[in-house]
């Protein structure tokens, strides 16, 4: 039987959900059933390593090196028409029977290269930001045009629907799957309590740092010993957050910055907090409760559909230091109903676990992509 030609196009390999997604997808996709090709438009990053593992050639369609420094974006952005025409050749050289789109730059050129080709596109859905006229009038277009739409969650499909216009016929909801195997020996017993706090994101203004440090300065106040606390992940906040946390003398604190393998240090965790103002579902908070972390996460997005408060998790409102302060300040001081309340989230986690791992997950798409 012969192949089908599948063509990722991701933006970069920087430590994201959505390339680990892509990671785990490609990883689990039978070779016997599709050959595979992997393009990125906006350079390199630290998990290429971990697709190099994969054996799946890497085509990069602009330079290598990640635009980090706004000289660099400026480049990149001024070589776009060079990007778009070497993304062109190269699909024309392998002709892809599918091409499949990963975030908004991805999506629009990917679109526009495979004009005119006979090739089915589909398009993996991860957020629910809303972006400048001009990038939403292209990508509207784009996904008019798309044959499938995976959405991460329910909430991405309802954002699809009212924000971008796609017809809901083409959408299918897949939630994110990681290696529940993996991430089950990332559990701790629960004689080893701390409880010991930690997030896993990215340092950028979405994802909320500055209010966990908030609420940490207010528990502070009141004389109450801090809990360890890890930031694992790199961004353009870092310093401001460091700065923060020098002033308010916050020496729980522990920044590690950016790490490829994130296992070592969500074993040390006992709760995971993830403040986000904005999330289509949170790859790290499925790796988490499969971890059997307590969480305490943002009541917004797709964190819904993994967490219903007081029975698999803490929701707090996003941008709200007391709510935040409130639920660290109950974990510190309620052990027993603390750890009851972390193990009904792995329960509830692993009663799902055909929507979660990814296993699971990658025949769901290898069923799309066929």
């Amino acid at each position: 039987m012969k192949r089908k030609k599948l063509i990722f196009i991701l933006n970069n390999f920087l430590i994201g959900g959505a390339e680990r997604l892509i990671l785990e997808i490609i990883k689990n996709l039978d070779r016997n059933e599709f050959e595979i090709n992997i393009v990125t438009v906006f350079g390199s990053g630290p998990i290429e390593v971990e697709f190099r593992k994969l054996g799946t050639p890497i085509f990069f369609a602009g330079p290598k090196r990640y635009p980090s420094s706004v000289f660099l974006k400026i480049v990149w952005i001024l070589s776009t028409p060079f990007v778009f025409l070497r993304l062109i050749v190269f699909l024309r050289k392998i002709k892809p029977d599918v091409v499949i789109t990963s975030l908004y730059q991805a999506d629009i050129l990917g679109y526009w290269a495979s004009f005119r080709l006979n090739t089915k596109l589909v398009s993996i859905q991860h957020d629910v930001v809303r972006i400048n006229p001009i990038i939403r009038w292209l990508k509207t277009r784009v996904l008019k045009n798309t044959n499938k739409i995976i959405a991460i969650s329910n909430k991405v499909k309802q954002f699809l629907i009212e924000y971008f216009r796609v017809s809901a016929s083409k959408i299918e909801v897949i939630y994110n799957g990681v290696d529940f195997e993996r991430f089950m020996s990332f559990q701790k017993l629960d004689q080893d309590w701390g409880p010991v706090f930690g997030i896993i994101a990215r340092l950028d203004k979405i994802k909320g740092h500055i209010y966990i440090l908030e609420a940490l300065k207010k528990i502070k106040s009141e004389g109450v010993k801090l809990p360890a606390f890890i930031f694992v992940g790199d961004g353009p906040e870092r310093k401001n957050l460091e700065i923060f946390a020098e002033e308010n003398d916050l020496t729980n604190i522990k920044f590690v910055g950016e790490v490829l393998e994130i296992g070592k240090y969500l074993k040390q965790m006992d709760v995971f907090v993830l403040p986000s103002l904005s999330e289509g579902l949170g790859i790290s908070l499925i790796e988490a409760l499969v971890a059997k972390k307590l969480i305490i996460a943002s009541n917004i997005g797709g964190i819904r559909e993994l967490i219903e408060h007081n029975k698999t998790g803490i929701l707090v409102r996003p941008a709200n230091v007391d709510d935040l302060y409130q639920a660290i300040k109950w974990v510190i001081e309620n052990k027993n109903e603390a750890l009851k309340l972390r193990t009904a989230s792995f329960e509830w986690i692993n009663k799902n676990r055909n929507l979660f791992d990814s296993k699971d997950v990658s025949k769901k798409y290898s069923e799309v992509l066929s």
